[in-house]
């Protein structure tokens, strides 16, 4: 009878999301996952437990569907069959979403390893339905305060899921030893902990010295954390008067941040010394790869492998991804709050063949409450001089916070509607021009189905 159940809901669902885009109503990755967990709550259990090695949890403020894409990208070139919600739908409706369409209709997940990102504040929910043996944490920013409340609660509800976990199973965490609230993760709990982080951030051609939203980090003690080098937020080398400071990483690097591109110099125990390249923009996808990489050593994975799968690797829509729209350049990268956002802008600000369209909605994902635009630092873009297209829910807002970061109200055009937004962007670009375009989340997934008919 179980099985049957299982098999209904596995039908359902694969049927439900290839009516879904087929009607280009969106990407099919939410709605289904619920109504399967209406018929077969346990459902997701069922399938992730199938997994034959290890399961592999990415989490984290930013940077969770670049990182596990690139973990995914490793792992495959390694020969390993990985199920993952590589489309980055996070929350346990979207991950069995994902589940399910890496599965057989008979229910069969043939997977080595399951790789799975997950939101931050449902990875708590998610360890009552499965455990996995290893933990990437990225970072922790204050996020969607609405949602999440401040860092220490969401700090808090992973280290309940750690403890969760560590209480079934062993469980090995792979932590930023530069985010202070990312390191002290594995205080207090007796596991395996793996630190990776910069010594050194050379910016290439880019202006290196850019004045990120501060946070406030601070010790267990109370005092706030001096640092040494600041590499973005409040990511860096800290100290404190008490006596505590950065952990030091197992895995060490170097980097080079180009327009374009970033080149890695890693330092491990096991591996020795190594490059890799990585044709993506930003410190911040420096740091994503330097989390994967780390997490394949511990695996096991040869570097020769890390570094073909790392270079071979294809963004995951919305995350610096390059298409052609109309036959145009456009770059589309996700921002969600005031860090992500202004690491953004830092890679768009100087491209003098850039035009931009930024994309704001309110929508419960995206967070109700946009006050953190005022908190992202959009006065990098006050020299800029050509029109910014402004749209979503909130086009207008934007157009507000942009008017106040300095630049003039003839060259900001809101425009709601977001294929309205799209075609009058298009047609603006001259030749050897790029489009860039920069949307919350919601507006990214409204973006999919709006950009299969172009």
């Amino acid at each position: 009878m179980k099985k049957l159940i299982y098999n209904c809901a596995i039908l359902i669902t694969k049927a439900t999301s290839a009516l879904i885009k087929l009607v280009h109503a969106g990407a099919g990755t939410n709605l289904p996952g619920r109504i399967a967990r209406r018929i077969a709550p346990d459902i997701l259990s069922h399938l992730i437990n199938q997994s034959k090695k290890e399961i592999i949890v990415v989490t984290g403020t930013n940077g969770k569907t670049t990182t596990s894409g690139f973990v995914a990208g490793i792992l495959r070139q390694d020969g390993r069959k990985t199920a993952h919600n590589k489309r980055g739908a996070n929350m346990l409706s979207g991950l069995t979403a994902a589940m399910i369409q890496e599965s057989s209709l008979n229910g069969y997940l043939n997977a080595d390893h399951c790789l799975l990102e997950i939101d931050e504040a449902f990875f708590v929910k998610a360890v009552d339905e499965f455990n996995p043996e290893y933990l990437i944490v990225t970072n922790l920013f204050r996020d969607q305060l609405d949602r999440y409340g401040e860092l220490d609660t969401t700090a808090k509800k992973i280290k309940q899921a750690i403890a969760k976990t560590i209480s079934i199973k062993p469980l090995t965490l792979v932590l930023n030893a530069d985010d202070p609230n990312v390191a002290a993760l594995g205080d207090n709990f007796e596991l395996k902990k793996v630190y990776y982080g910069f010594n050194e951030v050379e910016f290439v051609n880019q202006e290196g010295k850019i004045t990120a939203p501060a946070e406030v980090a601070a010790c267990s003690c109370g005092e706030k954390y001096n640092y040494s080098k600041i590499f973005y937020g409040h990511l860096g080398h800290y100290y404190c008067n008490c006596g505590k400071s950065r952990q030091q990483p197992e895995i060490i690097a170097s980097v080079k941040v180009e327009p374009e591109s970033s080149i890695l110099n890693i330092s491990s125990k096991n591996q020795g010394e190594f490059k890799v390249k990585i044709n993506m923009p930003g410190l911040y996808n420096a740091y994503n790869a330097l989390a994967a990489i780390s997490l394949s050593l511990e695996l096991g994975i040869s570097k020769e492998i890390i570094i073909v799968g790392l270079e071979n690797y294809s963004t995951v829509f919305g995350r610096a991804e390059l298409t052609y729209l109309k036959g145009m350049p456009t770059m589309i990268q996700l921002i969600k709050n005031p860090i992500g956002a202004t690491e953004v802008l830092r890679t768009v600000k100087d491209d003098p063949k850039s035009r931009m369209l930024i994309i704001i909605n309110d929508n419960y994902a995206d967070g109700r409450d946009v006050s953190w635009l005022w908190d992202a630092n959009f006065e990098l873009l006050s020299g800029y001089k050509k029109l910014v297209v402004t749209s979503g829910v909130r086009a207008s807002d934007m157009a507000v916070r942009l008017k106040y970061a300095g630049i003039s109200k003839e060259n900001i055009k809101p425009i709601e509607n977001i294929k309205n937004a799209i075609d009058y962007s298009l047609k603006q670009l001259e030749e050897g021009e790029k489009l860039y375009i920069m949307p919350t989340y919601t507006a990214l997934l409204e973006m999919q189905g709006i950009l299969g008919n172009y």
